[in-house]
């Protein structure tokens, strides 16, 4: 019995998996560093950055982990070949959609460039990843 799929995935397919493996990490990096500002860093901040951090609900931190640490390991099992890379990309989604909702509507509902990207790739990802599976690029 043959378990390796005959059907190779083309290029395509591997140049979306390393960019939407840089994006995630890039969103990882960006939680990290809103999650563990220093003591030092806070001062370098203005006022009103200041605040906004300060005002920013714990759910919307914990949705941000999850938006991109799912996004994340998602993009690793689509570089894996693996379904799991669907599921955990569905799951980025969600909480993308989450979290940028809270950003129109709460923080700045004037910039909406980053916030609607967001929500574009994230769609993106999880319909790609369905049609990688029904081609059997992912298994």
């Amino acid at each position: 019995m043959n378990f390796t799929s005959s059907k190779n995935p083309p290029v395509y397919f591997w140049v979306v998996g390393i960019i939407a493996l840089l994006w995630n990490a890039f969103g990882v990096y960006s939680y990290i560093m809103q999650a563990f500002l220093t003591t030092e860093q806070r001062t370098q901040l203005s006022q009103a950055q200041h605040n906004l951090y300060d005002d920013l609900p714990i759910w919307y931190v914990s949705v941000f982990a999850i938006a991109v640490f799912a996004g994340l390991f998602a993009a690793i099992f689509w570089l894996l070949r693996k379904r799991w890379a669907y599921t955990l990309f569905i799951i980025s989604f969600v909480a993308v959609g989450i979290r940028q909702f809270y950003v129109l509507t709460e923080i700045n509902p004037r910039d909406i460039f980053l916030p609607l990207t967001s929500i574009v790739i994230a769609v993106f990802l999880v319909w790609f990843s369905k049609r990688a599976i029904v081609r059997t690029w992912l298994k």
